[in-house]
């Protein structure tokens, strides 16, 4: 098995003037890197589409002369970009805002098989110089911004951005004009912003200002080097000739740049006082390009405008000497986002809830180490449950600090003595120890809502880890409610086979028990449920036909009585959140002699339930396995039983209650596939809602491998797998 840090990654760099593509592997580049010129737009036309297309054809071809196939794709890109991957203003990239436009969902589209990652090309850069600890990357190309870095910072804060992952980007910033432009004209930026920092600090900007000065200073222009060189248009002028002509010394071009560096030593002095930072790098192909000349007027605007006080009191010479120093070469970008992936392949991702707070956060944490007797694996999908989301409001007091108790994963790493799971197996986890009740994965233990899982080898043992089919559907984070439907289904009736049968309750469970129930031969099977929505989503998604769907009113023992020709039902199963006491107060007529009434799901510690005697009887107890007698209207009788969990064998069953063409189809009861990092907000929706982005959910799976804030509404048709069915 290929380990987490063999694989190659392919990693681009994705520049205004040059696009370059690498492939990295066990700590190196690989011979062979691609450059290609990024495409310029004609008046009018757009470049995107032809650009993301050349991207997508140039990783095709490094992938397949790479060693391993790797899967990894690491965007650097030169513009403004979020955390999800969505473009906020690509401007000086493709001359265009592009704003919203999602590009780690264009190149998945164009390169299905790759895991995406999107950075800004700066923020990946500052991964090279992590060595340095603590400083500010600079950029002076097309265009202008700085990132911060911290090396003593958690992983996923060592760069100083945002939630969104975006700060830094002062280049669109107004500073105040030098004097010598005052009366020569407005620089311009590319964004649209005049006056900003990049309308003077750019590369093109630079090339812009020559033109100001010329018109402002006719006689030193032409008697300039520039001037001859330009045969006196300076908008004839080249980035390379200027570079050139100021290695020259000529007086005209130190001009030039001395008035183009002067805002930036401002802002860079600015940020040292408030950050308290001792050390720049500057990259970017236009300042390292003009080399020697652009830092020593960099350096003499710092000495000129450094203060006398405060943080620089005590500086020297020496000082400024150190604050700003050039970048390596031109391969920061692409180099910097090798560096960041194989940093992230030693974190992973979880989703926190704090005790006591009803919120949750995505935060990384250091990968584990695999102890002799624990293994390793990666959570694939996840999926949210009722309980998860009672948690989160507080109903419950379990506190697991990561929620989730359904998953679908897969073996990375085995320990020296754990002989129950090898690495490369795809598990379902039952998350009930079979020995202690109070005992649970995502109850009192971490649960599964995270990218990466430590167990010891004895919950595998236990026969807690469930060996699933290698294609690891996503839909498969049901089958531990299946399981726990599998044993409560059989206590409810003759093994849930003939009979009539009522689930109360539309959601989740109270479907898998219809599903169940219609498997196993049930004569009929009514779903009650108090929202019409769920109703619909059941009929919609095929789990019964619209005629056996009741609403919880006033009047359902008397449908329940229609509906099965006077006869009543032989099994009743609650399976709703907040049942309340009254749930089946005026339904106990409904009940045919000798019948069961199943207390499942959405129970509370202190929670009861009245009967027909006006008793009320604590539901606890009940679903720890108490069973009473309950006497029914015209002489009949009952009986109150429930359950909790299921064992191995019961999660083994509902595997096996899957396989094959006319197995149970779990996909139609996935309503939403969202990814790890739109967790947080899909929780807090479904906890106060019931719903994402307004519309009604079943089962909502949480695909940990989906980059950005991804949320999908799907029709279970076509979910994801770890890996394709041969």
């Amino acid at each position: 098995m290929t380990s987490l840090t063999d694989a190659a990654v392919i990693c681009v760099d994705m520049g205004g003037t040059t696009t370059r593509i690498g492939v990295f592997a066990n700590g190196r580049r690989l011979p062979g890197a691609v450059r290609i010129a990024t495409p310029k737009p004609a008046r009018g036309g757009s470049i995107r589409t032809e650009h993301l297309d050349q991207i997508a054809d140039a990783v095709a071809r490094v992938r397949f002369e790479a060693p391993g196939q790797g899967h990894e794709v690491g965007l650097a890109v030169g513009a403004t970009v979020d955390a999800a991957g969505r473009i906020r203003n690509a401007s000086m990239l493709w001359h265009e805002p592009s704003e919203g436009f999602d590009l780690a969902a264009a190149m998945a589209a164009r390169l299905p098989w790759a895991s995406i990652t999107v950075a800004n090309d700066i923020a990946a850069a500052a991964w090279r110089y992590r060595s340095l600890g603590r400083f500010g990357l600079v950029t002076v190309s097309t265009g202008v911004a700085v990132k911060v870095f911290d090396d003593a910072l958690p992983f996923d804060r060592k760069l100083l951005l945002d939630d969104d992952g975006l700060g830094g980007e002062v280049g669109h910033v107004r500073v105040d004009p030098p004097t010598e432009l005052v009366e020569a004209g407005t620089p311009w930026c590319e964004c649209g912003n005049t006056s900003d920092l990049c309308s003077y600090v750019s590369g093109p900007a630079t090339m812009r200002l020559v033109a100001l000065l010329a018109a402002a200073q006719p006689q030193r222009w032409r008697d300039s080097k520039l001037s001859a060189l330009a045969a006196g248009v300076p908008e004839r002028l080249t980035s390379r000739e200027l570079a050139l002509v100021a290695g020259a010394g000529d007086e005209f071009t130190a001009e030039v740049l001395r008035v183009s560096t002067r805002p930036l030593a401002a802002q860079l002095l600015h940020m040292s006082a408030l950050l308290g930072l001792r050390r720049f790098v500057v990259m970017g192909g236009f300042a390292n390009g003009v080399g020697a000349p652009w830092y020593a007027a960099l350096r003499a605007n710092l000495d000129e405008l450094l203060p006398q006080g405060g943080w620089f009191t005590g500086w020297t010479a020496g000082d400024l000497d150190v604050l700003v120093r050039p970048s390596y070469d031109d391969d920061d970008s692409l180099l910097g986002m090798a560096e960041f992936l194989a940093a992230r392949r030693h974190q992973y991702r979880e989703l926190h809830k704090p005790v006591g707070e009803s919120t949750t956060t995505v935060r990384s944490r250091s990968r584990p180490r695999c102890g002799r007797e624990q293994f390793l694996a990666r959570v694939a999908f996840a999926g949210i449950c009722g309980t998860d989301l009672q948690m989160l409001r507080g109903d419950r007091g379990c506190e697991p600090g990561v929620l989730g108790h359904e998953c679908v994963a897969q073996v990375v790493e085995v320990g020296a003595a754990v002989r129950a799971v090898v690495p490369g197996q795809v598990i379902g986890v039952n998350p009930n120890h079979p020995h202690d009740d109070h005992d649970k994965i995502g109850h009192n233990q971490p649960g599964v809502l995270r990218e990466l899982a430590v167990w010891d080898g004895a919950l595998a043992e236990r026969g807690q880890a469930v060996r699933l089919p290698d294609e690891g559907r996503a839909e498969w984070v049901l089958l531990e409610p299946l399981a726990c439907a599998v044993r409560s289904l059989r206590l409810a009736r003759d093994a849930g086979r003939g009979g009539r049968i009522l689930v109360i309750g539309g959601g989740i469970s109270g479907l898998l028990h219809v599903l169940l129930a219609r498997q196993w031969g049930a004569e009929r099977v009514l779903l009650a449920n108090r929202g019409g929505d769920r109703l619909r989503l059941a009929v919609d998604r095929g789990v019964l036909p619209a005629e056996d769907c009741l609403p919880v009113s006033a009047g359902l023992a008397a449908a329940v009585r229609d509906a099965t020709g006077g006869a009543g039902v032989d099994a009743v199963v609650v399976c709703v959140s907040g049942a309340g006491p009254d749930i089946l107060a005026d339904l106990w007529p409904a009940l045919a002699d000798d019948a069961t009434v199943h207390l499942f799901g959405g129970f509370l510690p202190g929670d009861t339930v009245r009967l027909p005697g006006g008793d009320a009887v604590p539901t606890h107890p009940i679903r720890c396995g108490q069973r009473r007698t309950v006497r029914l209207p015209a002489g009949r009788t009952g009986t109150l039983l429930g359950s909790r969990g299921a064992s191995a064998d019961e999660y083994q069953e509902a595997l096996d209650l899957c396989a094959g063409p006319a197995g149970l189809r779990l996909g139609p009861l996935v309503s939403h596939v969202v990814s790890l990092d739109a967790a947080p907000a899909v929780l807090a929706g479904l906890a106060s809602t019931g719903r994402v982005n307004g519309d009604p959910t079943l089962r909502v799976v949480v695909d940990l491998t989906l980059p950005g804030r991804s949320v999908r509404a799907v029709d279970g048709s076509a979910l994801p797998r770890l890996k394709a069915p041969s």
